[in-house]
């Protein structure tokens, strides 16, 4: 083995063992993001990509806080404005920049945020459970506050919120003619 492979074999070892501990510590991986002026995160299990925003196609009869339709990849993924989905003031004059793309094997769909600001470790020890006085729209969808007041959400209970899903519905008639509703 020459010193290059040495190296790499050391970082490696290093790296498991890192997320060995980590795991140990009950930790989680998230992504970061700013939703206007405030912090949050989500599992990092349940973003499968990160594109810059582009504007997507708009559909008539959409709810408010849905933006429209995007073509990634080869396939059609609705835009959730997540400021709006969960109630959040709009402080920033700046449209979003980042589009997460979540899936969690079941549902997929894209959530429009300000901006991405790292990937991190969180120890889930140390989220705490939101206070009672809090008014929000949809509580479910917030695992918790870390101790520096970043909402973490829960991706899996926002991937399965039936707002979420657009239903569509397309029957054949007799005529061989479609019918959407």
């Amino acid at each position: 083995m020459n010193n290059t492979e040495a190296v790499l074999k050391a970082r490696a070892i290093e790296a498991a063992n890192i997320i060995e501990r980590f795991e140990q510590t009950n930790g989680i991986n998230v992504v970061v993001f700013m939703l206007g002026k405030d912090l949050y995160a989500i599992e990092a299990e349940v973003i499968q990509d990160v594109h810059t925003y582009s504007k997507p196609t708009t559909l008539p009869h959409l709810p408010p806080y849905l933006e429209g339709i995007l073509h990634i990849r080869g396939r059609f993924v609705s835009i959730v404005n997540l400021k709006r989905f969960l109630g959040v003031e709009a402080t920033r004059d700046e449209p979003a920049r980042t589009i997460l793309l979540l899936n969690d094997g079941v549902m997929e769909c894209g959530v429009s945020v300000d901006e991405v600001i790292e990937q991190s470790a969180l120890d889930q020890d140390k989220i705490r459970p939101l206070p009672s006085g809090f008014n929000l729209p949809k509580p479910d969808l917030i695992r918790g506050i870390t101790e520096g007041g970043m909402s973490v959400l829960s991706g899996k209970n926002l991937l399965a919120d039936p707002d979420m899903t657009i239903y569509q519905e397309v029957v054949t008639s007799y005529k061989g003619r479609f019918h959407v509703s």
